[in-house]
């Protein structure tokens, strides 16, 4: 489903080159539920953002269901992107201007397929139990109220992949668990393909392939 070949980044940094990712090489396989697992610093959000075609690399290919993410047009990735996959980034992203049901909406906007998704939303907002918030804008949330909004509109257009960037990061013990039982629920009863980065070695140890990245490498544990 998803293949990194040979990847490497790089950035300077005044007078340092800094590798974000060192020739990397991952296969993702529909249905994984895989985390990354590393330091501030390590790469993962970088190699996270090329998977997700947010950051081009230096060099490699990265291919989702064998096309060539950097060999298509702007709209044909774009369009990729809507139809297949979505984010959970690690700050929630929200637009302060709609409600928190319109930000889980807000995806729909950018699809073909004209379907009113009110009800699924509202039930994705009932799964991460902020469903009573729905009319409440993002200003008058909590941090962790925001990044539960911000993980049920990564559902909303029932993508295949989700690419989520420390997910849990701003939560209390209690509901980390409960969102991870949900990004379970979804892999198990829906086949929805989780790549997952957190510095956090317990929720690494809760998906099925667990990879460490250190200085741009990646390796298998």
């Amino acid at each position: 489903m998803i293949e990194l070949t040979e990847i490497s980044k790089h950035y300077i940094i005044g007078k340092e080159k800094l590798k974000a990712a060192d020739n990397v090489n991952l296969k993702v396989e529909k249905g994984d539920f895989l985390s990354i697992v590393g330091h501030s610093g390590s790469g993962k959000t970088t190699l996270l953002s090329i998977v997700g075609a947010l950051t081009k690399p230096d060099i490699g290919t990265v291919k989702i269901n064998g096309t060539n993410l950097w060999s298509i047009s702007d709209n044909e990735l774009s369009e990729l992107r809507n139809k297949l996959m979505n984010f959970i980034f690690q700050f929630s992203s929200l637009i302060p201007t709609l409600t928190v049901l319109e930000n889980v909406l807000l995806p729909t906007a950018f699809s073909k397929e004209r379907i009113n998704r009110n009800d699924y939303a509202m039930a994705l907002l009932d799964m991460v139990r902020i469903q009573d918030k729905a009319n409440m804008y993002p200003s008058q949330l909590s941090g962790g109220q925001q990044r539960r909004v911000a993980i049920a509109r990564a559902f909303i257009n029932e993508p295949a992949i989700v690419l989520a960037d420390e997910p849990t990061g701003d939560l209390d013990e209690e509901t980390e668990a409960e969102i991870m039982t949900l990004f379970r629920k979804m892999n198990e009863d829906k086949g929805v393909t989780f790549l997952l980065v957190t510095h956090s070695s317990e929720i690494a140890k809760q998906c099925k392939k667990i990879y460490r990245m250190t200085h741009g490498i990646l390796k298998p544990l």
